[in-house]
């Protein structure tokens, strides 16, 4: 996907986007995943929410276009995912035993229900024509 191209989506409908602020506590060498992660306002008229992205420090601060990519991408994982939220007991039992740990798990777990969490706002801040529209761009199919 051209980043050009979701420029263009992102004039069309009012979309900014705006790097707020990085959180060095969380970033870099100080985190246990080593990524960096960034704060982030989406506005349109009269409406705004404030998402939060990782990423590898190699990569750099991610652009507009990158930020819409990976909620696109978690939204896509989300709904993967959707049928296994009832066998969390299960899930966790069976990764017990993996090197990771059931403390591995639970981190997962809980960064998983993050990122739906803010899937499910950005899917609400669009609305579900112009969201449909927006993975369209990307060539997703959530």
């Amino acid at each position: 996907m051209h980043s050009a191209s979701i420029q263009t989506f992102m004039n069309r409908h009012g979309i900014s986007i705006q790097l707020m602020q990085r959180d060095p506590a969380k970033s870099g060498k100080s985190s246990r995943t080593g990524l960096d992660r960034y704060r982030w306002q989406i506005s349109r008229p009269g409406k705004e929410i404030d998402v939060l992205v990782s990423i590898p420090p190699e990569e750099g601060a991610p652009t507009p276009s990158d930020v819409l990519f990976m909620l696109i991408l978690d939204a896509s994982g989300c709904e993967m995912f959707k049928e296994y939220g009832c066998r969390h007991d299960e899930l966790k039992e069976i990764f017990a035993s993996s090197d990771g740990g059931s403390n591995g798990f639970d981190e997962f777990w809980l960064e998983y229900q993050s990122r739906c969490h803010q899937t499910q706002k950005f899917r609400s801040f669009l609305g579900e024509n112009l969201y449909k529209k927006l993975i369209d761009r990307f060539g997703f199919d959530n």
